[in-house]
């Protein structure tokens, strides 16, 4: 694990782990959820509201490189980057959605998939298509409408896999 800066701060407050960064001339502070083993903050990037997970079932490193996390928040902070990359992801979720609900297409009205204001932050790739850059994964729902009212996957998450500005995949992943 780094050594922490003195922009870093760990509190044990009440048996709450919190990391502080400071990333841009802002600070962005991580909780701790032991329960669900991932740090998670609220934060906003381009004006996107959103909350940023960093969680240990997807996290490709045993602990959180924090310099590593600042790279990549001043990343996709820059040039309106993260709303592109949510407006590229929407085509490519929504037939995602298709191809999953293909057996009851007669049942789906409408369905839209929309952008959770949520990030899955992977840390480093894995090397198979960048060497050296960020991991993550932009979080979707889905949503139909049907006779009966609108209805979402509350079992699943969609997830577009993304190496630094790189889109490599999407996926449904069950909860």
């Amino acid at each position: 694990m780094n050594p922490l800066k003195m922009s870093d701060l760990v509190n044990f407050n009440n048996r709450t782990m919190e990391q502080i960064l400071s990333v841009d001339n802002k600070l962005i502070h991580f909780k701790l959820n032991e329960g669900a083993n991932c740090w998670q903050t609220r934060t906003s990037i381009n004006n996107v509201d959103l909350e940023i997970e960093i969680d240990f079932q997807f996290h490709k490193e045993k602990e959180v490189n924090w310099d590593r996390f600042r790279g990549f928040y001043a990343f996709v902070n820059k040039e309106e980057r993260l709303k592109k990359l949510i407006d590229d992801s929407q085509n490519l979720v929504n037939e995602l959605g298709k191809a999953f609900y293909r057996e009851s297409a007669n049942e789906v009205l409408d369905y839209k998939m929309e952008f959770a204001n949520s990030i899955f932050y992977n840390g480093k790739t894995d090397g198979a298509f960048i060497k050296d850059g960020y991991s993550y994964s932009l979080i979707f729902n889905y949503f139909a409408k049907r006779d009966n009212g609108t209805y979402g996957d509350e079992y699943g998450l969609y997830l577009v896999d993304i190496e630094n500005h790189f889109i490599v995949g999407t996926r449904r992943y069950q909860c």
